[in-house]
């Protein structure tokens, strides 16, 4: 019977596991809209902070955006009101092939 009903839990785990890789390189950071993605050891995109949702929890306005000081940069929640140093935040990849940025840190 315990049987039966881990099977479907196996196999979820891996065909999780086994999902193609996004080609990102790891620990590079992007915007997808208003969510800060950092890439996983597999070469996935995985959601480091929606900032709607931390809009949410904070009452007040947070956008995700590139932040690149004192040596630590990447994607994260920023309130809407700071300035981020950057004129399209919300599409550059850091660590991307096509952004010419390096690979991001995260904040």
């Amino acid at each position: 019977m315990k049987a039966l009903l881990l099977t479907p839990l196996l196999a979820a785990a891996l065909l999780t596991r086994c999902r193609a890789p996004d080609g990102c390189a790891p620990v590079s950071t992007r915007c997808a809209g208003n969510v800060a993605e950092i890439c996983n050891g597999d070469g996935n995109w995985q959601t480091l902070a929606d900032c709607d949702a931390v809009s949410e929890h904070s009452s007040s306005a947070f956008t995700c955006a590139y932040v690149n000081e004192e040596g630590v940069s990447g994607h994260t929640c920023l309130p809407a009101t700071v300035d981020a140093g950057t004129s399209d935040a919300g599409t550059v990849d850091a660590g991307a092939e096509d952004a010419g940025d390096t690979k991001g840190g995260v904040l």
